[in-house]
């Protein structure tokens, strides 16, 4: 069984600013970041003069996606506007000119689509436009096609850390203060992609590889287990998670060749592509304040991809869920718990993380998450509001089974607005 992607009506840009806002794309707010001041500011539609009056700043930089006001975080993300590539190519020796050259190659055999809008600076930025945005449940999708995009552009500089969709890449038309030039940008197709489009490109989720006789234009739909959508959703956030430990260690790690090994595990079921895990944790091995040998990195990083790739076999042949894989034989990917002790992560790291978090921080935040819920109330006073709702409920259910003693159940629940089950429990109190 599988679901089909939901129909977009066709949209077009004029100008690079409307695969940012535009009347498809107006739920929640873009946001800017200015290096100097780390100044974020937040743009809805009706901002769109006071958005492009930024162009004549330096070291701007612009999310991809929209959010609630005041906050660029994940779990605050309200629709996906744009899927977006950071393409280092002067990592790999190249100028940006030959860099499109090649990229054009690329395009010219259907290894990647067009982008809508190409960013040239020192390196080169793609972003395709997702005509009419798609829904926040869709970030496991759009961070996956990323990912794999990336795979396929590693040879030119692609970074494999800018896939989150919490991402800012750079804005337009402002300037770079390591060139001293303003970032130009060109309009290469003006019709945006639905996901559908851009999933055509990618190893289809619940495949380990994309068949070779597969060409662009075979339609590829998302399997409907759940498994498969978390399985993406869970390793996307925690590759996130392992960047952002090195981000705040400084790049300073003690268990140097145990977090390689998780990172090329979990990168793995991402891209699906022995040599672009190796690359991508070679990526990552760079950061370290003293990095490991380069042998030494794939061989760790070719360890875990074969691993990832045996449990991936078994967990798709499972039907994609973990439940009776066998316990000898297949590694499975670690919880949170043995990461967690395996690196060491202290309390304070695990506040910043999405999916590494122990038992503690997962109350603390599931506490949090039902306050806010509630109207961010005490546990007290929320007790003291749910007493007084049975109360009125109660009285409702005395009053009615007294007009008509021969009331159903149903009838009672349709007059209160609750399930026959919630009825069937006031009832017993009724009864004492």
């Amino acid at each position: 069984m599988t679901v089909l992607f939901s129909t977009q009506p066709e949209t077009y840009i004029n100008n690079w600013y409307d695969t940012y806002l535009s009347e498809t794309k107006k739920t929640g707010y873009i946001c800017t970041f200015q290096l100097l001041n780390e100044k974020q500011r937040f743009f809805g539609l009706n901002d769109l003069k006071a958005l492009l009056k930024l162009q004549n700043s330096t070291d701007t930089y612009l999310s991809l996606n929209a959010f609630d006001y005041g906050t660029r975080e994940s779990k605050a993300l309200r629709q996906i506007r744009n899927i977006g590539i950071d393409i280092d190519c002067y990592k790999k020796g190249l100028k940006p000119e030959e860099a499109i050259m090649l990229l054009q190659q690329r395009i010219q055999k259907g290894i990647i689509p067009c982008p809508n809008l190409i960013l040239i600076g020192r390196g080169l930025q793609l972003i395709y436009g997702i005509s009419g945005g798609a829904a926040p449940q869709m970030a496991f999708l759009s961070q996956y096609i990323t990912g794999q995009f990336v795979s396929k552009l590693l040879y030119l500089g692609a970074d494999m850390t800018c896939t989150d969709v919490s991402r800012v890449l750079r804005f337009p038309g402002t300037k770079h203060s390591g060139t001293n030039k303003k970032i130009k940008y060109e309009i290469w197709r003006t019709m945006e992609y639905d996901l559908q489009e851009l999933y055509e490109y990618v190893t289809p989720l619940d495949k380990k590889r994309k068949t070779r006789t597969s060409k662009p234009g075979t339609i590829y739909t998302i399997p409907a287990q759940k498994g498969v959508k978390n399985l993406y959703s869970l390793n996307t956030k925690r590759k996130n998670d392992l960047e952002k430990l090195v981000e705040i260690r400084k790049g300073d790690i003690e268990n140097r060749n145990v977090l390689t090994y998780i990172y090329a595990y979990t990168v793995a079921l991402l891209v699906k592509n022995k040599d672009a895990t190796i690359e991508i944790t070679r990526q990552l091995n760079e950061k370290f304040k003293d990095p490991q040998k380069v042998q030494v990195v794939k061989r760790t990083a070719g360890n875990g991809y074969d691993d990832a790739m045996e449990f991936f076999t078994a967990f798709q042949e499972n039907n994609f869920t973990q439940k009776g894989l066998p316990y000898i034989g297949i590694i499975k990917p670690m919880k949170s718990s043995t990461i967690i002790d395996k690196l060491e992560i202290t309390p304070e790291e695990i506040k910043k993380m999405a999916t590494i978090i122990s038992r503690e921080e997962k109350t603390v935040r599931n506490t949090k998450h039902k306050r806010k819920i509630r109207g961010s109330v005490t546990r007290e006073e929320y007790l003291s509001q749910q007493y007084l709702k049975t109360k009125q409920q109660l009285e409702t259910i005395q009053q009615l089974i007294n007009e008509n003693p021969k009331i159903k159940r149903k009838e009672l629940a349709e007059n209160l607005g609750v399930s026959i089950e919630r009825i069937k429990k006031l009832k017993q109190q009724l009864k004492k």
